[in-house]
């Protein structure tokens, strides 16, 4: 009878060591999946950043006023030229 109630105890036991040891595991899990989450969304936001910031500078290489200046500072090209439009053919390419 004592080695019965000694069984049922130590089933007992295990059945609760197992139940701690499964909920370790996913208190666990879950606080890695959280933390990869904020990583994940710490690295869009940072790629987000980084894109309004190359359209910023797209945006500024490809402005008029720099392609006029450009053209008129190293290449020579005088105020009647921007007027005119010149056609290439694909021979000149």
């Amino acid at each position: 009878m004592k080695q019965k109630i000694g069984y049922r105890w130590l089933a007992l036991i295990l059945v609760m060591f197992c139940e701690l040891m499964i909920h370790t595991w996913v208190r666990t899990e879950s606080t890695q999946t959280i933390l990869r989450i904020s990583q994940a969304q710490a690295e869009i936001v940072k790629k987000i950043s980084y894109g309004k910031a190359l359209a910023v500078e797209r945006d500024r290489l490809k402005s008029d006023a720099r392609i006029t200046r450009i053209a008129r500072t190293r290449l020579g090209l005088s105020t009647n030229i921007f007027n005119q439009t010149i056609y290439l053919s694909e021979e000149n390419l």
